[in-house]
C-alpha cells in the first residue's frame, strides 16, 4: 500500500509539472508585426485631447515568461501617414501575464524623449482559437487597453493589431474621437517630401 501512494504521489507531481508546464506555454504569443494605436482622452494641454498616434513595432517574446521586449517607429499622427524620414524610434520592455500585457515604452523625438505605459488585453472574442482552454490560446490578434504618456500627461485608450506582410490580420478601424481616419485609397503613395513630423510624441510646451 505504502508503495502504491509513493508511486501514486509520483506521478501525481509529474502530472502536475507536466500540465503547469502546457499551461505555460499555452499563454498566448506576441512574436511578430504589430500596430499600436493611441487616442488621447485626457491631457494636460487641451491640444491633445482627441489626438491620434500610431506605431509599428516589432515584439518578441518566450513561451515560458521571459520579459517581453520590442523596437518600432511612429508612423502615424492624425490618421496621416509619416515620411519616412520624420519617423522617430521607440523601444518596449514589459510583462506577459495569463490574460495581460504590461508593456513600458520610451519614444525618441527632435527634442526630447519620452515615455508612456501600455496596459493590454485580448478579449475572448477577437482571439485565435486554436482548440484550447479560452485562457490559454498561442496567439491573440487584437489587444485593447489604456496607455498613458509622460508627454503632456496624455492618457486614454489604446490599441495593438498583429500584421502579417504590413497588413492588419483583424480589426475594424480604429477610431479617435477628433481625428476621423481617411478614406482608403489602394493607389495612394507616400512621398519622401511629406511634410516632415519631428516628435516621436508631442512634447510638452
Amino acid at each position: 500500500m505504502l508503495e502504491f501512494i509513493k508511486y501514486a504521489s509520483v506521478a501525481f507531481t509529474a502530472t502536475t509539472a507536466v500540465v503547469t508546464g502546457w499551461m505555460q506555454y499555452e499563454k498566448f504569443r506576441l512574436d511578430g508585426e504589430w500596430q499600436i494605436d493611441t487616442c488621447t482622452e485626457t491631457a494636460d494641454l487641451s491640444t491633445y485631447v482627441g489626438l491620434h498616434l500610431a506605431w509599428r513595432v516589432f515584439l518578441s517574446d518566450d513561451p515560458l515568461s521571459a520579459p517581453v521586449v520590442g523596437n518600432g517607429e511612429k508612423i502615424e499622427e492624425a490618421f496621416q501617414i509619416i515620411a519616412p524620414s520624420g519617423r522617430f524610434p521607440v523601444s518596449f520592455v514589459g510583462t506577459k501575464e495569463i490574460n495581460r500585457v504590461s508593456l513600458t515604452g520610451r519614444f525618441e523625438g527632435a527634442r526630447r524623449a519620452s515615455t508612456g505605459r501600455f496596459e493590454l488585453a485580448p478579449t475572448l472574442t477577437r482571439r485565435s482559437w486554436t482548440g484550447y482552454l479560452p485562457f490559454y490560446q498561442r496567439n491573440v490578434n487584437v489587444l485593447e487597453g489604456t496607455f498613458a504618456l509622460t508627454a503632456g500627461n496624455a492618457r486614454g485608450h489604446a490599441r495593438a493589431v498583429r500584421l502579417l506582410d504590413g497588413q492588419p490580420v483583424e480589426a475594424d478601424p480604429f477610431v479617435c474621437e477628433g481625428a476621423a481616419p481617411p478614406e482608403p485609397s489602394p493607389s495612394e503613395t507616400v512621398p519622401d517630401t511629406d511634410p516632415v513630423i519631428d516628435e516621436s510624441v508631442p512634447d510638452e510646451t
